[in-house]
């Protein structure tokens, strides 16, 4: 199955076509900042990250509190799951 970067299936009307706004923001530190978009045990987490003058923004999905350590991709790649 496929999902965009807010979680939802290839076959949704929503996929690739709506915008979410953010449950979590976390400011890491280090030009590092990371958005969560629900609250279930699994949920899409993006990562913004600025370096000098380059901002770059990607996607992974996974429990919150393990935002750091997830395998992170283009914000706009989808993901088979």
């Amino acid at each position: 199955m496929q999902i965009d970067q807010y979680g939802f299936e290839a076959t949704s009307v929503h996929f690739r076509k709506t915008r979410l706004q953010p449950y979590k923001v976390d400011d890491a530190g280090d030009g590092v900042t990371y958005l969560c978009f629900g609250d279930g045990a699994s949920v899409p987490i993006h990562r913004i990250t600025v370096s000098g003058t380059v901002t770059t923004v990607e996607w992974a999905l996974g429990a919150w509190e393990s935002r750091a350590a997830l395998a992170y991709i283009p914000i706009n790649q989808t993901r088979n799951v």
